[in-house]
Parts: structure tokens; C-alpha cells; sequence
């Protein structure tokens, strides 16, 4: 008896290394190939303990008289193997999640004489035996195990296994990584990987593989061109060897750096369309045969039509995925107004669905770029990237590749670490265009063992757009609000320009319904005209632009009037023609108009000549806290063609307090309570003794906690304090 052990550890390429070991083995000691069931069990085997037990592994062979024993040993007895079914294709959902292991001890009960699992403290063992004569009988140093019914089926072919995982409802990856396990197992191989068509089919992506990466890492899908998928310059219709890759050019690359000398492809065909290709390599030249070459077309025409329906189930998935994504994308975008918060948004949808960072350049009016926004996956490359992207924007790239090359940087630079990892992953930077005109430039980022996919780079060029147009109609909006904010200043007083009233402490407070707005339909004035002190205070019906734009008419109109003398009763008169020449039938406006002069009683104080056009009256505070409200109300102005204004004098004594408010005020409301002019005049009492600005600050304060937040209406506040 002859007897070889190796130690594998538990890493996906153990399954490859054990095979060879097995095979080379076997060849050593003369057994009579073929041996492919031998190599079949092995692999399963293996691949289960790697799976199930996590934990270093022993494969001994034993050569008997007539016979071939393995054994599979590992070091955790704690976890069970898999009891064995019965090796079927089924489709039924209860069979097929049933199954949670693999197919090892299914394929020992259907292939080997005969097999065993033994239990000891510290390990267990999965051992088959199979005769070289294939007749069933097992050697009497075999345990005793349950013998295969009469009725069985004949062996199963190569593939017997594969068949059976297209029935486990797999997915597409797991499919997959199944093929190419089955089919280096099947071939005798070190090395084996599918490739299918992209959705343009103008590249071919590597998705699953095994042997062909170093240190056990996971295989990543890769994109290649056609013609390092397939030995010629272009897919045929069967399965073609290539005896030498070191003469070959097209696996010159990735299988020539894994060590594989020959190499067998069958093309999977679905209705006369090659739509992948199955490959199988070996690290010794010339090892496939044409027997080798049927074998693999057998297992390419058996996945063709369930991978392609896969594949294409895949491509619906990915597709509604991406609309979503997009639907979702546009309703963000849309809901903002403020171009570097649209920025902000993209950058961080990019790095959630699309790559793994993000730059958004933009172009302002001067035609200057800035960067605006940078976003990475890992926080730490962010300062890194802000520095490589600092200066112009990158080329425009729909291509994916690396941005920057190394002599793009400065000396020693790429040395660094993180400067190194993003430099040398892919890129796509696409314009941001709306209306004809570049507003910038988005540039996504992966890394380095991760590629763009053809459908990542046209959903990247339709979220271009749909950014660049947000950005548009942000930029529409801040001009046309700074226009407004402009154009509705003009339309109040500035402050550093209100006069120094002699004797008069005065306040003056305004704030718009509309907090787009600056100014609406409320205003105030504080003016000197001709030796005089004019206040005014008014409220144009409705809000709004259209209400401002009686606001400046009313205002200026009433300024040019008084400069030139004119008294109360005649600026009113005056203003309602004009009000009504300029046809706004629909916008009234109500307003008090004074002007104050000193007192000629020698008492101090002032006298006041005034005209209250449909508005609130004023209140008047003494310093004793009493509140009495004075003058009297005459008609609104804009309504009535015939009507006349009568001038008032009232004398306010030194230490009194006049408020002057628009209904803004009175009508704020709490529930279904409104405060009204008692409420007003009781907040109002309660600032005997305060500054102009503290009764203003006290009455708004008032107002807040009577109704939070409950400000509908324009509000103006004009307080004159009597020194």
C-alpha cells in the first residue's frame, strides 16, 4: 500500500492545490488515468471543509490493490458535515432550499464503491474509496456501508453536478462561481473562469473565477476586450485549445501572471449569439486534448440558455434600480433652490450609488472654476483629494481610467500612500451642461480593483444632466432674488440716513409676511423736509411684489410732496389721484402721514399736524402708563375719487410715548382669538419708562409668546418718545 498526506490551508484556492496534489499523486504511482471521479470527489470534498469546517485540512491517498482511497480530514469535529441527498435535478422550491451544504457526499454516494464520515475528538474525517474496474465491489478493508440500490441510475457524467446545482435556484454569481469550480474539476485543471457579453457587447467582463488570484483573495469582476477573452482574434463557434499561452498574445496577461502554460475555451451560444465563454487553464503546456475541448462545450452548451436568462433577469434588476435611483436623484435636486447645497447633494448621491468619490467643479459668470464640493467613502482621503483636484478641473473622460499619471505629479508624491491608492483607480469626469453652457464639471472616482460598468457610466451621464439643470435653476433663482432683495430695499429708508429728531427718541421695526421678501405691502418713514420732522406709517391691501410696488409710489410720491411744503390734508389728496391714475383699483392703502414741529405754547413737547387715512390710530402712553388712542379716521386712499383730507394738530407732551403699528399687529391671532386693539393697548401700557427701542423690542417679544410663529401679515412698528 502506498500512502501521500499534504496539509492545505482553508482558502479558496486550497481546492486547486489539493487536485494537483491528488493527480500528480496518482500519475507518480502509475495508476492507470483516467481518473477523473477521483479528482471530481476530491475537489468537493475539499471545497466543503474549507466551507463548512473554516480550519486546516489533511489529504491522504492510499493506493489499495485495485483501488484508490482519499481521506479528507480537518480539525473541527464540532461542525457536522452535511448529511447526503439524493443527487437530483429538481426545480420545486422545497427541494431546492433543502440542501444548505454542497453536493460532496451526494457525489461520494453516486460515484465512489465506497465512503465514510468518522467522528473523533479532536477532528473528522470524509473518506471515499473507488475501484479501478468501476464494478461496485468493495475491498473487505472498506467499512461496511449502505451498497447503492440495483435500480440506480448509470454513473453520472462530469457534469452531474453542475445539472444539479441549476436546479438550487442559484443566483446569478453563485451560478457562476459553481461553473467555473465544476468546470476546472471536470477538466483537470488549475484555473478556470466565465466570461460574459456587456449589455452593448462591445467588451466582455470576467465575473467569476478560481485559481487565477494570489492569496486566497476574492475574485472581482473584471472588464476585458475581446481579444484576451477568447485564443483567437475573435469568438468562434465551438470550443478551440491553446496548447502555449507564453506564444500566444492574448493571455499574455492575468493567466500568464498566474502561472498557466495551456488553455481550453467553449463559447456559451444562445440562439446563434455567442454570449459568454467558459474557460479552463492548466499550469502545464499542451495538457488539454479534444476529448478535453467536448467535455467543456458540454458544460457551456448546459449553462448557455440558464446564464443567459440569469443574466439578462440581472440587467432588468440593475435597469429598474438605476431609474429608481434617478427618480429619487431628481426629486432632491428638485427640492433645492441653493446651488452649493445642489452641489452638496449630488456629491453625496454619487458616493452612495455610483463610485467611491466625488469632485464638483463649477464655472462661474467670469468663466473662473472653483472647486466646490469633495466627498470620499473613507473621510480621510478627503483633504488628499481636495489637494490632487485643487487646481483646473480634469479633462473631460467618459472613458474609465486613471485621471492622473506619474508625471502628472510632483517628484516623490506618488510614494504617498493614499495619493497612490486614488491615483491609480478609475475615473469618469463629465461636463455639467444646461442650456448649451458648461456650469461646471463632475468627476467620479472607484478604487483601484473596482471598474466602472458600461450602465454606471450612462446612468453618471443622465444624473449629469439632471445635476446641471438643478444648478441652472438655482442660479435663475439667486438672481432673480437678489434682483428682488435690490429692487424691495430701494423701497425702505436706510437707516444710517434717518434724521436726528431734536427732543425725539424714535424706533422703527419691520417684517414681511413672506420671509423671501424684504419688503411688502407694510412701510414706514422718518424724514426732514423744510424745517419739518415727517413720520409716516402705512399698509397696502395683500402682499407680496404687487403690494410693494404701491409701497415705492406711495413713498416717494409722499417724500417729493412734502419737500415742497405741502400741507397734511394736500399730500393725501394728491397721493390718492396719483394712487388712482396708476389704474391698481385693487390695491387701497392705508396710512397716518405726520409732521412735527416745537411746540410754541413754551411748555416743550411738540406739535403734531397729521392725517390718518384709513389706518389704525395712533396710541399715546403717558409716563404714568395711561393709554388713549388720538385723531380721527378719515377715508382710506386709492378708493375714492371725491373725497377730501382734513389736517389735525395735536400738542404731545414731554415724557408721552406715541406707537404707531399697521393691522398686522392688532390682528395677530392665537387659535381663533385675535389680540386686537385692547390687547395691543395693554402690552403698550406696560412701557412707561422704556426707550423707543425697548418698547419696541417689548411689544414683539409680547407678540411672540402671545402667538408663536403666527406672523401671516406684513408688521411695521413706528415709536416716537417725547424727551
Amino acid at each position: 500500500m502506498k500512502v501521500a498526506r499534504r496539509e492545505f490551508p482553508p482558502a479558496p484556492e486550497t481546492a486547486a492545490g489539493a487536485r494537483e496534489f491528488v493527480h500528480d499523486t496518482l500519475l507518480s504511482w502509475g495508476v492507470p488515468d483516467p481518473f477523473d471521479d477521483v479528482i471530481l470527489l476530491v475537489s468537493e470534498l475539499v471545497t466543503n471543509a474549507v466551507i463548512h469546517a473554516r480550519s486546516p485540512l489533511e489529504v491522504t491517498v492510499r493506493r489499495l490493490e485495485g483501488a484508490t482511497e482519499v481521506m479528507v480530514s480537518d480539525t473541527a469535529p464540532e461542525r457536522a458535515v452535511p448529511q447526503a441527498g439524493p443527487l437530483s435535478v429538481d426545480t420545486s422550491p422545497s427541494r431546492g432550499d433543502e440542501r444548505s451544504g454542497g453536493l460532496g457526499l451526494a457525489l461520494a454516494s453516486a460515484i465512489a464503491s465506497s465512503w465514510g464520515v468518522s467522528y473523533g475528538r479532536d477532528d473528522k474525517a470524509v473518506w471515499f474509496r473507488i475501484d479501478d474496474a468501476g464494478d461496485g465491489v468493495a475491498s473487505l478493508e472498506a467499512p461496511t456501508v449502505p451498497r447503492r440500490s440495483p435500480n440506480r441510475t448509470a454513473r453520472p457524467t462530469p457534469w452531474s453536478s453542475l445539472d444539479a446545482a441549476l436546479g438550487s435556484r442559484l443566483s446569478l454569481p453563485q451560478l457562476l462561481e459553481r461553473t467555473v469550480e465544476y468546470s476546472a474539476t471536470a477538466l483537470g485543471g488549475d484555473a478556470a473562469y466565465i466570461a460574459l457579453a456587456t449589455s452593448d457587447e462591445t467588451m466582455w467582463e470576467v465575473r467569476a473565477a478560481v485559481g487565477l488570484t494570489s492569496g486566497g483573495a476574492h475574485w472581482r469582476p473584471l472588464r476585458i476586450r475581446t481579444e484576451e477573452a477568447f485564443p483567437s482574434a475573435a469568438p468562434e463557434a465551438g470550443a478551440m485549445i491553446n496548447d502555449d499561452l507564453m506564444i500566444a498574445r492574448a493571455h499574455r496577461g492575468r493567466l500568464s501572471r498566474a502561472g498557466m502554460r495551456s488553455l481550453v475555451t467553449a463559447p456559451l451560444i444562445v440562439d446563434g449569439r455567442v454570449t459568454g465563454l467558459l474557460g479552463v487553464a492548466s499550469r502545464r503546456a499542451r495538457h488539454f486534448a479534444p476529448a478535453a475541448a467536448r467535455r467543456l462545450q458540454e458544460g457551456a452548451d448546459l449553462i448557455a440558455l440558464p446564464v443567459e436568462r440569469a443574466r439578462l433577469a440581472e440587467v432588468e434588476l440593475s435597469r429598474r434600480a438605476s431609474l429608481s435611483f434617478l427618480a429619487e436623484a431628481s426629486d432632491l435636486l428638485a427640492g433645492t433652490l441653493d446651488e452649493r447645497m445642489t452641489g452638496a447633494l449630488a456629491a453625496q448621491l454619487i458616493t452612495s450609488r455610483l463610485g467611491r468619490w466625488c469632485a464638483i467643479h463649477t464655472i462661474n459668470e467670469l468663466g473662473v472654476s472653483r472647486l466646490t464640493h469633495v466627498m470620499h467613502g473613507n473621510e480621510n482621503y478627503n483633504d488628499v483629494l481636495r489637494e490632487l483636484l485643487s487646481g483646473a478641473p480634469p479633462r473631460e473622460q467618459r472613458d474609465p481610467r486613471p485621471l492622473w499619471g506619474p508625471t502628472d505629479l510632483g517628484e516623490g508624491e506618488i510614494d504617498d500612500g493614499l495619493v497612490r491608492e486614488l491615483v491609480r483607480g478609475p475615473a469618469i469626469s463629465i461636463p455639467l451642461v444646461a442650456h448649451g453652457r458648461e456650469l461646471g464639471r463632475m468627476t467620479i472616482g472607484k478604487n483601484e480593483s473596482d471598474d466602472f460598468t458600461r450602465e454606471e457610466v450612462d446612468v453618471s451621464d443622465d444624473l449629469s444632466r439632471r445635476v446641471a439643470s438643478a444648478m441652472e435653476n438655482a442660479r435663475l433663482h439667486e438672481r432673480q432674488a437678489a434682483m428682488s432683495v435690490a429692487l424691495q430695499r430701494s423701497l425702505l429708508p436706510a437707516r444710517e440716513k434717518e434724521p436726528v429728531i431734536p427732543d425725539v427718541d424714535h424706533a422703527v421695526f419691520y417684517r414681511p409676511a413672506d420671509e423671501k421678501n424684504v419688503v411688502g405691502g407694510d412701510f414706514y418713514d422718518v424724514f426732514a423736509a423744510s424745517g419739518r420732522w415727517c413720520f409716516a406709517i402705512g399698509d397696502v391691501c395683500g402682499t407680496g411684489p404687487e403690494a410693494a410696488a404701491v409701497t415705492g409710489l406711495a413713498r416717494h410720491t409722499l417724500r417729493a410732496l412734502a419737500k415742497e411744503g405741502f400741507t397734511p390734508s394736500h399730500i393725501m389728496q394728491r397721493l390718492n389721484m396719483a394712487i388712482l391714475d396708476e389704474n391698481t383699483s385693487t390695491r387701497f392703502l392705508t396710512m397716518l402721514y405726520g409732521e412735527m414741529t416745537p411746540a410754541t405754547d413754551g411748555g416743550g413737547g411738540m406739535r403734531v399736524r397729521m392725517v390718518c387715512a384709513g389706518h389704525p390710530l395712533p396710541l399715546r402712553l403717558s409716563p404714568k402708563g395711561g393709554v388713549e388712542q388720538f385723531g380721527a379716521s378719515q377715508p382710506l386712499l386709492g378708493a375714492f375719487e371725491d373725497v377730501g383730507f382734513t389736517t389735525e394738530n395735536v400738542d404731545i407732551r414731554p415724557g408721552e410715548v406715541v406707537l404707531a403699528v399697521t393691522d398686522g399687529v392688532t390682528e395677530r391671532r392665537s387659535n381663533s382669538d385675535m389680540l386686537g386693539d385692547t390687547g395691543l393697548e395693554r402690552i403698550f401700557s406696560g412701557c412707561a419708562g422704556l426707550s423707543a427701542q425697548a418698547v419696541i423690542s417689548r411689544i414683539d417679544r409680547e407678540l411672540e409668546e402671545y402667538a408663536p410663529g403666527g406672523h401671516t401679515d406684513d408688521t411695521a412698528m413706528l415709536v416716537l418718545r417725547f424727551l
